[in-house]
């Protein structure tokens, strides 16, 4: 089983992400069903360690809180754009719950992450392979690019509380992930 720890936006979120997503024909956006936000990946187990998993993180505690989703961009970076992303202003307890789930699935067995938290929510993939290329029909991609790091969509701004967070199984498919959620864990 492939999976990741996340935390499911409100309906409310989802449909105003969805809105600003750029439309272009290389670009395979996230499902609005599917927009989350990834807090720990952590890849490939099985059932026995699974279990292992999901109660290590039924001992993560933290208190409800308010997040903002605000900006775009982009990983890399905006020359190299792979992958499109609405931002997460940084909050202190968001941290707190990201590094109690680091040690706790550290002592479940999973190594720590190598790299630094970077929160965000996925909104598209550039299809491999199409950087640059356009249809007929379609304006080049460097400017609905441009018009998503730059325009209206980068002044979105949304709010809303957290006070759950969910352990997901993510399968793979010819058109990306769907994800299901495995269990679900409350704020203390």
């Amino acid at each position: 089983m492939r999976l990741f720890t996340a935390i499911a936006l409100p309906d409310f979120a989802r449909s105003e992400l969805a809105s600003i997503q750029p439309d272009h024909p290389d670009i395979r956006l996230t499902p609005e069903s599917q927009i989350h936000m990834t807090i720990r990946y952590i890849g490939e187990t099985d059932k026995v360690r699974t279990r292992r998993i999901a109660q290590a993180l039924s001992r993560v505690s933290f208190e409800p809180f308010d997040i903002e989703l605000m900006g775009t961009g982009c990983f890399p970076n905006p020359r190299e754009p792979a992958i499109l992303w609405a931002g997460v202003r940084y909050h202190p307890v968001l941290k707190e719950l990201y590094d109690g789930m680091q040690e706790e699935l550290y002592r479940a067995g999973v190594p720590p992450e190598n790299r630094a938290y970077h929160p965000h929510v996925t909104l598209g993939r550039i299809r491999p392979g199409k950087k640059g290329r356009s249809g007929p029909e379609s304006p080049p991609l460097e400017t609905v690019l441009d018009s998503f790091f730059n325009g209206e969509s980068s002044k979105f701004h949304v709010t809303f509380r957290i006070d759950r967070f969910r352990l997901y199984q993510s399968r793979l498919h010819s058109g990306g992930a769907i994800h299901h959620c495995l269990q679900e864990y409350h704020a203390s």
